[in-house]
């Protein structure tokens, strides 16, 4: 028997859940209609909203204060009514403007300046917070990147480590350089399982991510899983899998 998950509502009973979706900006103005399929479920669910709102087409030079107003005006569609917003913008700033991917980029600075219209932008509205997300690298090489601790309320990073990782080695050094030095939450953005991973790697996984250490990593949070089937790669926990599977990975949060 296979697990399927068709709302975010299905879920929130039985574990704590966050919708982690993503948003690209792909021109200008920005609208945000990329959303508004979910915003009924996420709304119902009573879940936390976690958009990850992308520059891609644009440039984070073109991140003004009149586009940082629009983004806000999206989000403000969520929390009027009563969504708590973790708004990861740029996420993966680190990796994705050195890639030549669909960032068009830009440099640390100009990501600063971005990310910093934005923030200004969203202040005023106490349901927001701003997620700044990295992808996995060094403290040393992150820290061009870093706004400020004016500017961010969670820290956060992307990884999906390889088969027999555990969460101390992963993101303990991150997790000193930011979240514990400036006080501030620390969640995971986004992992999985390096390429999907067979059953037992995913296991092993999320069974680090949800019995991390608290003594160590008091300011620890949350984690958001990938849970896609992508270019052949089946990150999933729960879609999709066997009801023995789906029991034990809700085993560990309870």
């Amino acid at each position: 028997m296979k697990f399927e998950l068709p709302t975010l509502t299905t879920l929130v009973i039985n574990v704590s859940c966050a919708a982690m979706l993503e948003g690209r900006i792909t021109g200008l103005p920005y609208t945000g209609d990329q959303f508004d399929s979910i915003k009924e479920d996420i709304v119902q669910s009573g879940s936390v909203f976690i958009p990850a709102i992308q520059p891609t087409n644009v440039k984070f030079s073109d991140i003004t204060p009149t586009v940082a107003d629009q983004i806000a005006s999206v989000l403000e569609q969520f929390t009027s009514q009563g969504v708590e917003v973790w708004l990861r913008f740029a996420h993966e700033m680190n990796w994705y403007a050195g890639q030549g991917h669909f960032y068009a980029g830009g440099t640390p600075n100009e990501f600063i300046t971005a990310w910093q219209n934005v923030h200004s932008a969203v202040a005023n509205n106490s349901k927001i917070l701003m997620f700044w997300c990295p992808n996995y690298d060094t403290v040393e090489n992150i820290q061009p990147w870093w706004p400020g601790p004016d500017y961010v309320d969670i820290v956060g990073m992307d990884y999906y480590p390889p088969a027999g990782t555990t969460f101390a080695t992963t993101f303990g050094d991150f997790y000193d350089g930011f979240a514990a030095r400036y006080n501030k939450h620390f969640c995971v953005g986004e992992t999985g399982s390096v390429d999907g991973g067979t059953v037992e790697a995913k296991e092993a996984w999320i069974s680090q991510l949800a019995k991390a250490d608290l003594k160590r990593f008091p300011c620890y949070k949350s984690t958001t899983w990938f849970e896609y089937l992508k270019a052949g790669h089946d990150y999933r926990i729960i879609q999709g899998q066997s009801s023995a599977t789906v029991e034990q990975t809700l085993s560990y949060f309870k």
